[in-house]
C-alpha cells in the first residue's frame, strides 16, 4: 500500500495551487459543489447532483462521505483500491474527511494543513479566483463558526502559505519523505 497525502485548510489557503505542483496523482472526489473557474469536471472534482450523490452513497460507491459548507463530498472506493495496490495519491478534505480517512487507513494517510498568512489574504485570494462576495462571506463565517484554524493541531504537517513557491517546495519535501518511508517499510 502506498500513501494518501491529505491536504486541509481554509478555502483560499492555496491548497489547490500547491497540490497542482505535486508529481503524484490527485484523487478526484465526487461532490455536489459547483465547478470553480478553471476546474475540469472529472479531474479536479467529479460534479454530481445531490440526488445522484445520495444514490451513489446508498449503493456503497464511497469509501467515506462528508458534508461541508452545504455540499456533499465523497471518496470513491475504487480510488482506495488503487491506493492499496501501491498507487500514491493526494486529495483535499476538511477535518472530518481527514479523520475518517486516517481512521480507516491509519499511517497510510498523512495530513498536511495549509495555513494562510491572514484572513484578509484569504479574502483576497478568493476574490482573485472569482468567488462571489456572498460565497466568500459564507466561507469566512464558516471558518469562524468552526474554528477552522484550530484544525492545524490535528495535522501531521503544517505549511504556512505566505509564499507559493516555498509552500510548494515544502509540500514536495513532505511527499518525498512520506513515499520514501512507505518504500523503506515495504508498503
Amino acid at each position: 500500500m502506498s500513501k494518501l497525502i491529505i491536504f486541509m485548510g481554509a478555502s483560499g489557503s492555496g491548497k489547490s495551487e500547491i497540490q497542482h505542483s505535486l508529481p503524484i496523482d490527485f484523487m478526484t472526489n465526487c461532490t455536489t459543489r459547483a465547478l470553480r473557474d478553471g476546474e475540469i469536471d472529472g479531474y479536479h472534482i467529479k460534479q454530481v447532483s445531490e440526488e445522484e450523490f445520495l444514490k451513489l452513497e446508498i449503493e456503497g460507491f464511497f469509501f467515506e462521505t462528508n458534508k461541508y459548507a452545504g455540499n456533499y463530498y465523497g471518496t470513491p472506493k475504487h480510488k482506495i483500491d488503487e491506493l492499496i495496490n501501491g498507487k500514491p495519491y493526494h486529495c483535499t478534505k476538511d477535518i472530518n474527511g481527514m479523520r475518517a480517512l486516517k481512521g480507516k487507513l491509519g499511517d497510510k494517510a498523512v495530513s498536511i494543513y495549509i495555513k494562510p498568512p491572514s484572513i484578509d489574504e484569504l479574502k483576497r485570494r478568493m476574490l482573485i479566483r472569482g468567488d462571489k462576495e456572498i460565497d466568500i462571506a459564507r466561507r469566512i463565517k464558516h471558518l469562524e463558526e468552526t474554528d477552522e484554524f484550530e484544525n492545524e493541531k490535528f495535522a501531521d504537517y503544517v505549511i504556512v502559505n505566505d509564499d507559493l513557491k516555498e509552500a510548494q517546495l515544502e509540500a514536495h519535501k513532505i511527499v518525498i519523505k512520506e513515499l520514501l518511508k512507505s518504500i523503506s517499510n515495504g508498503e
